[in-house]
Parts: C-alpha cells; structure tokens; sequence
C-alpha cells in the first residue's frame, strides 16, 4: 500500500514507531496488499490505519479507492474558526458520501477500460482469422504442387 509508506515518510516514522501508535501489524498489512479477491480490510483496520497516520476517519477507505487522504491537522489559510473547522473530523455520511464518489468514478474509469478492451479483442480476433486463412495449408494444393514440380517422390 503505496499511500502508507509515503504517509509514513511524510511524517518521518518507523513502522515499529508506527505501531507504537496503535499502526496494524505488517502482517495485517501484508493481508491487505497481496490479496487476490476484493475483500477490503476491516473497519478497525481502516480506523487504526487513520489514527497511526494523523488522516481523518475514513480516509484510509478513500484512498484504497484511488482517492485523497484528508489529514486531521489540515490547515487552511483563514481564520481561527475556519482551521478549526478543517480539523473537525469527517461524518459518517461525508465519509459514505466520498467513498460512494470514489466507487462511482472507479466503476466509470473500469466501464471506459472495458469497452476499449471490447475494441482490442475484436481486432486481434481479426488478425487471428487473417493468420488462420493464410496457415491453413491445403493438402491436395500441396500435391498438386508437387507433382507439378515432379517432386512427388519426396
């Protein structure tokens, strides 16, 4: 998980530093990242994944999904009570919402991908008809051939 090792970088921490934290175990990383199916890791995970790394609720879940990372000590160049504001961690409906944004735009870039990969099927599907027709050696032309140039014999 890319996003973690930068994260780690950014803030100058080592992962036993990290797990002093409260940072998931590098096996329960490793779970994560070499697996096969779709299953994502538990809300626990996620959450110890946001605390360790200073991010704001649900952030870890956004960015699984190819999203940004908000952090709890963002800062914004306003007042007072807009930096306070932009601690405030995230609801629970703004995290469903960013999480359902990040989903419906996954599924539009896969959809694009799909169909571009219908396109690609069909023209290698072309040229393995065109190869087919050129490979396929008829027998009896062969014979002809070679009784035309009187090498039957061999």
């Amino acid at each position: 998980m890319d996003f973690v090792d930068a994260r780690l970088a950014q803030l100058q921490l080592s992962k036993q530093q990290a797990a002093r934290r409260g940072f998931p175990s590098p096996s329960t990383l490793a779970k994560v990242r070499d697996s096969d199916d779709q299953t994502t890791p538990t809300v626990r995970t996620l959450l110890r994944i946001d605390r360790a790394l200073g991010w704001q609720p649900g952030s870890a879940a956004v960015t699984m999904l190819g999203g940004n990372p908000l952090s709890v000590t963002a800062r914004t160049t306003g007042n007072a009570k807009a930096r306070a504001e932009a601690t405030q961690p995230m609801t629970a409906e703004e995290v469903v919402h960013r999480l359902l944004a990040q989903l419906r735009d996954e599924i539009t870039r896969t959809r694009r991908q799909v169909s571009g990969l219908g396109e690609h099927v069909d023209r290698l599907a072309a040229v393995h008809d065109r190869l087919a027709a050129e490979f396929n050696i008829s027998e009896s032309l062969v014979k002809q051939f070679m009784a035309d140039e009187g090498l039957e014999d061999l």
